[in-house]
């Protein structure tokens, strides 16, 4: 009897912080304006904590600090990337700072709970496209069949534009305004919006594209899937993934790294080694602070400034 007492307390303290957990993300984050894939982010990243408690035997509602090590140390061990477990142990701190804000602790276990130091530089952290993959990649679909023109678009607005995988799953016709020049509104990290300028050739890329889309009744998103099961439905996250990847392995660029987000980091890198600004460069990218930024500078500048170089002209 005094067992399933526990057990139900347990049970009911793991509901309470749950549930404050919900609550906290709704209000609290992003000034309770996140977006959903942030929030089904943030919940799977409990999800994952929780189960490991339970597999641990302990109740994620009165773990200590020392259990909250043991899970740092198991995020470690189970090979996740440094910036992986940052992400994971973040979500982990507001599962207790949402249980503080609603009384049901008086204390945050994970407070000190932080990722392993990152042992390579911010710069060469960066994975971007060499040049002539880069241009291999965008000219990678073939634009004489639907699907081609449909991936011609989704990889120019990622690798010339340089806007998220979300952001371009997210563009809707009403987003899109045709004219010179044409842009997109696109919705970024907090449901900011933005005013994304395109080129005369990614416009054009884009019209040939909506000339020959096909949508099912009530199906706004400017791109669509294509396949005989889901056609016509509006393409999400996952599949502009598998999208990208498909083109990755066809073109040989694909490595350890290198994945969707290579497109953003070679729009940043490449459009800076060719002269634009890097303020411009931010505020297409949709970044809150420049200082965001300022690591395609660190990039560029190892990459252009080698003092090997100007040692080898004194060498002769």
């Amino acid at each position: 009897m005094t067992e399933l007492v526990a057990t139900t307390r347990a049970e009911l303290a793991r509901g309470d912080i749950l549930d404050a957990f919900a609550t906290f993300l709704r209000l609290n984050v992003a000034d309770g304006d996140a977006s959903p894939q942030t929030i089904r982010s943030y919940h799977a990243h409990v999800r994952q904590f929780v189960a490991w408690c339970d597999e641990e035997g302990i109740s994620p509602a009165e773990a200590y600090e020392a259990d909250l090590e043991a899970y740092r140390r198991h995020l470690i061990e189970s090979g996740y990337a440094r910036g992986t477990i940052a992400v994971k142990l973040s979500v982990v701190r507001r599962l207790y700072q949402a249980a503080v804000w609603r009384g049901l602790r008086a204390d945050n276990p994970a407070e000190g709970l932080r990722a392993p130091r990152q042992a390579t530089d911010a710069a060469d952290r960066v994975k971007y496209l060499p040049l002539e993959g880069f241009r291999r990649m965008l000219a990678a679909p073939d634009p004489g069949t639907r699907k081609g023109k449909r991936d011609r678009a989704i990889l120019a607005l990622m690798g010339l534009h340089g806007l998220r995988v979300a952001e371009v799953a997210g563009l809707t016709y009403d987003d899109y305004r045709a004219g010179s020049p044409a842009w997109v509104t696109v919705r970024g990290k907090g449901n900011k919006t933005r005013q994304v300028f395109l080129t005369e050739r990614t416009a054009q890329i884009l019209e040939r594209w909506l000339a020959v889309r096909v949508a099912d009744p009530g199906v706004r998103d400017i791109f669509t899937t294509l396949d005989n099961c889901t056609g016509g439905q509006g393409i999400g996250t996952r599949g502009l993934r598998r999208v990208v990847d498909g083109y990755l392995e066809e073109t040989g660029l694909k490595e350890e790294g290198i994945s969707c987000h290579s497109l953003r980091h070679s729009f940043a890198t490449w459009a800076l080694a060719g002269g634009a600004k890097l303020l411009s460069i931010s505020s297409a990218m949709g970044h809150s602070s420049v200082d965001t930024t300022q690591v395609y500078a660190q990039v560029v500048d190892k990459m252009q400034e080698n003092p090997a170089r100007y040692l080898e002209e004194l060498l002769g």
